[in-house]
């Protein structure tokens, strides 16, 4: 499975042409008072479906990276107990059954590396493909630790351990500002539908104030020139916030 992208089922895909039309009549009728501007906004539903498919991505991919912490974790506990590397990995495999369930993502994915070892496949080859896939940076940085390790003999137990150590801070770290910039996220959803909410407003409660907009070349030029500012400072909004460590 390739976690960085997402198919949309087909309930998906009705809700997804549903909420992008939806949103495609609001701001045709908001902005040009037209029923013709609709043509114009075909592409939403298109937009609509990407933005979801990145929201879903991200949060499998959220999902992944919580259930990867968990199992370094535990390959950590059993190397400090003695167990052989691959051994170590076993047991992080019963253990995310344990945790997650067998509908456990990483679960899954562990479970096949370890077949492939016990075909004689080396441990980091798999923990490579599987890093690749998994569109995370953290897994790909320690599968390259894992790999060079490997490569490198040396002690190796000891720099596993220092790897596991420093990637759980990261991701501590990345957790603990997901929960600050959390109110900021709101509020930039708040903000993002505002200019909607008052557009409707003023339409509802004073539409003759607003008909200037809504006539001649000039007029709707303005409006669309405020569509295009309104779409750009939603994407800067998601891109300030996207805080990475």
């Amino acid at each position: 499975m390739d976690y960085t992208k997402y198919e949309c089922s087909a309930g998906e895909m009705l809700w997804c042409l549903a909420a992008g039309g939806s949103g495609a009549v609001v701001i045709s009728w908001l902005l040009y008072r037209s029923w013709y501007a609709m043509i114009l906004m075909i592409p939403a539903v298109w937009l609509y479906k990407k933005d979801y498919q990145e929201m879903r991505a991200a949060k499998r991919r959220e999902r992944l990276l919580m259930e990867f912490q968990d199992a370094i974790q535990s390959v950590s506990a059993s190397l400090l107990a003695g167990y052989s590397m691959e051994n170590a990995w076993k047991e992080a495999e019963k253990e995310l059954r344990e945790l997650h369930g067998e509908d456990s993502l990483l679960y899954v994915e562990l479970r096949q590396i370890n077949t492939a070892v016990r075909m004689s496949e080396p441990l980091e080859k798999g923990l490579m493909d599987f890093a690749k896939r998994s569109g995370c940076e953290e897994v790909e940085s320690f599968a390259e630790i894992f790999s060079f390790a490997k490569r490198s003999g040396g002690d190796f137990t000891e720099i596993i351990q220092t790897a596991i150590r420093k990637l759980t801070e990261r991701m501590e770290v990345e957790r603990e500002i997901a929960v600050v910039v959390s109110g900021k996220k709101l509020e930039g959803k708040i903000m993002n539908f505002m200019p909607v909410f008052i557009l409707a407003y003023l339409n509802l409660t004073s539409g003759s104030f607003l008909d200037v907009m809504y006539e001649g070349i000039l007029g709707r030029g303005v409006m669309s020139i405020a569509l295009v500012v309104y779409v750009l400072a939603i994407k800067l909004s998601k891109h300030i916030l996207d805080i990475r460590v």
